[in-house]
């Protein structure tokens, strides 16, 4: 395990275990959504601590009633706990530099006060290429020495009920993450499997990588979300086994240390066939994608890209169902005073 690993372990809360007195004058950060899961975070937050908040606001949110809902609910939760100063900023799914464009202006007019050195981000409604991009722009922009992490599970997704989670695809794009090594013939990809297989297929399609790694999460968040994973993504899984330029990997869809390990091991195997230019396709959880940014941090001899295959739509009446536990865990990079 990493130094930077050591403080990443999820633990399931029921109330946030952070005293008002630790998370003092910090930032917190969290979108509103249609799922009713979007408010459970914000109710477990302490009172009196933090003192400034952000609520993203997605365009298609305000398209429905429950999405305005509960985008209300989390600012009126954010009152009742004495926040300051509750800041709402719009952005919108098809963009994925939506959010930490809006963030930057936030902070660059001076709305944000400067001694802000501890931010707490709800990552549970924000998609997996804007909370990327936002949680580099904190670290190497802001110079933030801790990021709180809060995700909040559902009990289950519309794919159980026979529905999809998203409807087409809109566009992919490939965006630079990382550089530390000049651009190499070979072209590796590793994606993260959850339950939208074309959106991975798309990216393998475009690409058209010298080696590709496929992660299916294994355990799920449960023994159903696993089967649905396995049964949707069959035809990858399948071409693993007869294609060896293609290749399977496992990792518990909830611990980020153990999917950073598996990053680095995987990464390792990549460059030994030559491949030091590798894509990374955050289409898995959410706790996954995360492990994506530890990797960055270690500033590895690799070139990092993001893929991300955006959808045209997403199901918004039966996306997630129910309200499941609630992880908290920290980023704290011990090489910041």
């Amino acid at each position: 395990m990493t130094e930077l690993a050591r403080s990443l372990r999820p633990t399931r809360v029921t109330q946030v275990e952070a005293s008002a007195s630790a998370l003092q004058g910090g930032l917190y950060i969290v979108a509103g959504s249609f799922e009713s899961r979007s408010v459970r975070a914000t109710e477990l937050l302490p009172a009196g601590g933090l003192r400034d908040a952000v609520v993203f606001s997605y365009e298609d949110t305000l398209d429905s009633v429950m999405g305005r809902y509960h985008s209300m609910r989390i600012r009126q939760e954010l009152h009742a706990k004495g926040m300051e100063s509750i800041n709402v900023l719009g952005c919108h799914f098809s963009d994925p530099f939506s959010v930490v464009r809006n963030f930057h202006t936030f902070v660059c007019t001076g709305r944000l006060r400067p001694d802000i050195e501890t931010v707490t981000i709800d990552t549970t409604c924000l998609t997996k290429i804007h909370l990327l991009l936002l949680l580099q722009y904190l670290e190497e922009r802001m110079r933030i020495i801790t990021i709180n992490i809060l995700y909040t599970e559902p009990l289950s997704y519309a794919t159980a009920f026979g529905k999809q989670l998203s409807y087409g695809i809109e566009r992919t794009v490939y965006l630079p993450y990382q550089s530390k090594t000049h651009r190499s013939r070979g072209v590796g990809l590793i994606a993260f499997l959850g339950h939208e297989r074309l959106r991975v297929e798309r990216i393998i399609q475009e690409l058209e990588p010298d080696v590709s790694v496929i992660i299916l999460g294994q355990p799920g968040f449960s023994k159903e979300m696993y089967d649905d994973s396995r049964r949707i993504n069959d035809t990858l899984l399948h071409r693993s086994l007869y294609d060896k330029q293609h290749q399977l990997a496992h990792v518990p869809a909830n611990d980020i240390v153990a999917s950073q390990d598996t990053l680095i091991q995987q990464i390792e195997q990549i460059q030994e066939r030559g491949c030091d230019t590798i894509y990374f396709a955050p289409l898995g959880t959410k706790i996954q994608a995360m492990s994506i940014e530890m990797i960055r941090r270690l500033e590895l001899p690799v070139r990092m890209l993001l893929a991300y295959s955006i959808p045209r739509k997403y199901e918004k009446s039966m996306y997630s169902q129910g309200i499941g536990p609630t992880y908290s865990f920290q980023l704290i990079d011990p090489a910041r005073p």
